[in-house]
């Protein structure tokens, strides 16, 4: 049963065209992921659903009576100072809040809350820990259909682990999910609506499947093109030749069979297999590789908050050139702290710096995940030669190549949308040529497609990065080295996955359809979900395949050959203790 029907949607956003001919639907049981690259409309498209936007021409039809739910972005203001218990409790009638207000505990609960945490308020907990208020904000409404923006945004693994163990459950409705995160799309959708091309491309498959599918799609388009191409070049030059003749000889039959065949030709144009012009973005970042024995060094350190409390300290750590080190550690650690303390000590003389000491020549490309230095009234092309040293003729030439317009290069960059600051950013590394690259969370704001290309751009050689994500497979993409913040300290580790085995029951990996409420948000320690040995040995024996599987799909050259033999050992021991 179809909630909701669009068919043959347009839609025109000031002077850009988002959707030409859209049509799709959304059935009762439907678990969907809208994917497509920065800027083609998904949250658009959204309101349109929701009818806070008209469309320009075609028809949207929903179910007589359809509730939907939406999951917000963004934290309201006013929610602050109030409990995660109290934000949900209001989205409650008040004639009801008394006989339901157990059913808010119990969904809490359920996404990973304990007593306590429930009752602290929103401004103290995680980013991670807000969004799943906001999620059970919707869900506490009991929507038949759930829209959601982004959803997974700032989710550290526990926090992730949650809202995939909610979402897999069977008695969770019928959902449309904006995400960038492909192991949230591949663990809890079975379908995938993709936006491109001001069209939508529909398939009855996760995301990953529905990529090899889409990409299948578009190499057959190709292919049928060039052969219409060809056929149509044939025929003009045929068409030209008979209209020559016809008019050396004067002969009226062949003048009439060259225009019936221009005309055919017309029709050929017209009919022509449709081709993708792609997202028009290239996320292309190159640096220098320093020709010496470290890029920075940690002896005896201590990271502090911002008002002076100790975070974590770091006897002794050295970031050569050519590593790619993920900085690894749940929301509230310190993260953010050290990597401030890194900028802040980059820009002291190298005379002054003691107990972390960079190379001279570094020079550094930071990407902040908040985006802050985009708060100001600058047109793009103004805050551009502000941050970098291109000409002018340069930035405008790299501007239109990255799908900005001319006409937009005014535009200023405090209204701008994360992903269109997110490129912005990493047009200036482009110009710049930076040698270090720190990225606090850089996948926060950019497409999937952009996503995929910034990876196999970071890991070109002679690429000095040190980052953060809560995207598993980024850092499993990415990293060469860990640092994970533990215990109070920063200490290296050899394997990722012991990282993100702690965050409770494999947060990482596709999680079952759970129906047990323990929470992962204890005030002091992390409660684990029952299961059973059998159950845990299977889901780390699923886990093991995935990532032998995916680490095969990738060129030789990004193979991780004694990770490969440390899997499949781990698997034989495995398989041996279910037998």
């Amino acid at each position: 049963m179809s909630l909701i029907s669009v068919i043959e949607l347009s839609y025109q956003a000031g002077s850009k065209r988002l959707f030409d001919s859209l049509s799709f639907s959304i059935e009762s049981g439907d678990r969907i992921g809208l994917v497509g690259h920065n800027g083609c409309g998904k949250s658009t498209l959204l309101k349109l659903l929701l009818g806070e936007l008209t469309l320009d021409s075609g028809q949207l039809h929903r179910q007589r009576g359809l509730k939907i739910g939406l999951v917000e972005q963004f934290l309201s203001p006013e929610l602050e100072a109030i409990s995660a218990h109290q934000a949900v409790l209001d989205k409650i009638p008040a004639d009801e809040q008394v006989v339901r207000g157990y059913q808010v505990d119990t969904l809490l609960q359920q996404l990973g809350f304990d007593e306590a945490t429930l009752q602290r308020p929103l401004n103290s907990l995680s980013g991670g820990q807000k969004n799943l208020v906001l999620f059970a904000r919707a869900i506490i409404e009991e929507p038949e259909l759930l829209l959601l923006d982004e959803p997974g945004n700032h989710m550290d693994s526990r926090a992730m682990y949650c809202l995939k163990r909610y979402l897999s459950l069977p008695d969770t409705p019928s959902f449309l999910m904006i995400s960038h995160d492909r192991d949230l799309l591949d663990s809890v959708t079975q379908r995938t609506l993709w936006l491109r091309d001001g069209r939508c491309y529909a398939f009855h498959l996760p995301y990953s499947q529905a990529k090899v599918a889409l990409a299948e799609s578009d190499e057959a388009a190709r292919k049928t093109r060039e052969a219409e191409e060809k056929e149509i070049d044939k025929l003009k030059a045929s068409a030209k030749r008979l209209a020559t003749w016809g008019k050396v000889y004067d002969n009226e039959d062949l003048a009439r069979k060259a225009k019936s065949m221009e005309k055919r030709i017309d029709k050929l144009e017209i009919n022509k297999t449709f081709v993708t012009q792609g997202s028009g973005l290239s996320l292309k970042v190159d640096s220098e590789f320093l020709k010496t024995k470290q890029v920075f060094v940690f002896e005896n350190e201590t990271i502090s908050s911002p008002d002076g409390r100790p975070l974590f300290s770091i006897a002794d750590l050295n970031f050569r050139p050519g590593d790619r080190i993920a900085l690894l550690g749940v929301n509230g650690s310190g993260k953010s702290s050290c990597i401030e303390h890194l900028i802040k000590v980059h820009q002291q003389n190298v005379g002054e710096q003691s107990a972390t000491r960079f190379n001279p020549n570094v020079r550094i490309g930071y990407f902040d995940q908040e985006l802050e230095q985009f708060n100001v009234e600058l047109g793009i092309a103004d805050w551009i030669r502000q941050n970098c040293t291109a000409s002018q003729e340069e930035i405008r030439r790299v501007l239109i190549q990255w799908g900005f317009p001319y006409l937009d290069h005014g535009r200023r960059v405090n209204v701008l949308s994360g992903g269109e600051r997110a490129r912005i950013l990493l047009l200036t590394f482009l110009l710049e040529q930076p040698n270090l690259l720190i990225m606090d969370e850089p996948t926060n704001h950019i497409d999937l497609q952009g996503k995929e290309e910034l990876e196999s751009d970071l890991t070109q050689e002679g690429i000095s990065l040190l980052f953060t994500s809560h995207d598993q497979r980024f850092i499993e993409n990415i990293a060469t080295r860990f640092w994970w913040i533990h215990n109070g300290q920063l200490v290296e580790l050899h394997d990722s996955d012991v990282y993100f085995t702690s965050q409770g029951d494999d947060a990482g990996s596709k999680p079952s359809a759970l129906t047990d409420a323990s929470p992962l948000f204890p005030e002091e320690s992390v409660a684990t979900a029952a299961m059973t040995e059998d159950e845990r040995i299977l889901e780390r024996i699923c886990e093991l395949e995935r990532l032998l599987e995916e680490d095969l799909a990738r060129k030789p050259k990004r193979q991780k050959p004694a990770k490969q033999q440390q899997w499949q050992k781990e698997l034989t021991v495995l398989n041996q203790q279910l037998e």
